[in-house]
């Protein structure tokens, strides 16, 4: 299990504790001797059993744990830990792109992803519930979630080469979050070749540990590239792909040849255990709203410096 912050920024606000104990405490001493310079107190309270200058060390702790709350919830806090592989649902990303063309692999890039997805989905668990969707400029759902496995090979058969230019990775993680938004734990397998030209890596990482969404990487094609329908050479782009796995809890896989996409496919799979990430902002707040209501109770009831 690990503790993880999407906004970790925001974590220097945790310098308000020792603060405001600093300013607890040096009021509670200047208040006091101040007061008792013009009337006995003390022996007021001892008379009528009031407590005028009330420490009050349960409201103030309850208090600095509602701040502390409130800077984790701000700064994203989550937590990451290993789940059952059975429990995922999948989104299949197809890279349609006119990169995909690229004769490095034969016949193209993109009909050895498409085959490397259908390996995919027969290798998954009975049960799985799995979509399909493709991208370049824009991305098109080609089958929503389904456990029907005859049906989402069908749909990855029909993936294209997109008509608008450009590869838009945000968009098509955006479409898979839309089909898996009721889903407890999200993937997606992304085979690409990672030119991604319309949206950079941390904005993408950012939506993915916001939405939870685990992304595996399949980087299709060669290092040395290939001639793309464009007719130029066409490059993999290894580190944007690398990114969104490893800073989502996934796997990044370098696909040059048939026996390398068998291995990565099953790998992935087959994996017993994958990382989850819990976003806990929500329930974080939800803690500093009651325990301020707690608060706020004690002070009206029980912390009264005067009944």
């Amino acid at each position: 299990m690990e503790f993880t912050f999407l906004y970790p920024r925001f974590l220097f606000l945790l310098f308000l504790v020792p603060f405001f104990l600093f300013v607890y405490f040096f009021s509670l001493i200047y208040n006091k001797k101040k007061a008792l310079l013009y009337a006995n107190f003390e022996a007021m309270e001892r008379f009528y059993d009031i407590e005028f200058f009330s420490k009050n060390f349960m409201a103030l702790y309850i208090n600095l744990l509602v701040l502390v709350l409130l800077i984790f919830a701000i700064a994203g806090m989550g937590v990451s830990f290993k789940a059952d592989s059975s429990t995922y649902s999948y989104v299949i990303a197809i890279d349609t792109s006119e990169s995909m063309g690229a004769d490095d692999l034969s016949p193209n890039r993109l009909e050895a992803a498409k085959a490397g997805a259908k390996w995919f989905v027969d290798l998954l668990p009975v049960g799985t519930e799995i979509g399909v969707i493709s991208f370049s400029g824009d991305a098109k759902v080609l089958h929503v979630l389904s456990t029907n496995k005859e049906k989402v090979k069908a749909a990855i058969s029909e993936a294209s080469f997109g008509r608008i230019p450009g590869t838009n990775v945000y968009n098509a993680i955006i479409s898979a979050n839309k089909l898996l938004k009721d889903k407890r734990f999200k993937s997606v397998v992304l085979f690409s070749d990672g030119q991604s030209n319309v949206n950079d890596a941390p904005s993408i990482i950012e939506y993915l540990k916001r939405n939870e969404i685990v992304v595996n990487s399949i980087a299709v094609g060669t290092k040395e590239g290939g001639v793309s329908t464009l007719k130029v050479i066409s490059k993999l782009d290894e580190d944007f792909l690398k990114s969104l796995a490893f800073n989502s809890g996934g796997q990044f896989f370098l696909v040059s040849n048939r026996d390398k996409m068998s291995r990565a496919i099953d790998k992935i799979a087959n994996l017993k255990n994958k990382t989850v990430h819990l976003d806990l902002s929500f329930y974080l707040l939800l803690a500093a709203v009651v325990l301020f209501s707690i608060s706020w109770i004690l002070h009206n009831l029980r912390f009264r410096v005067v009944p």
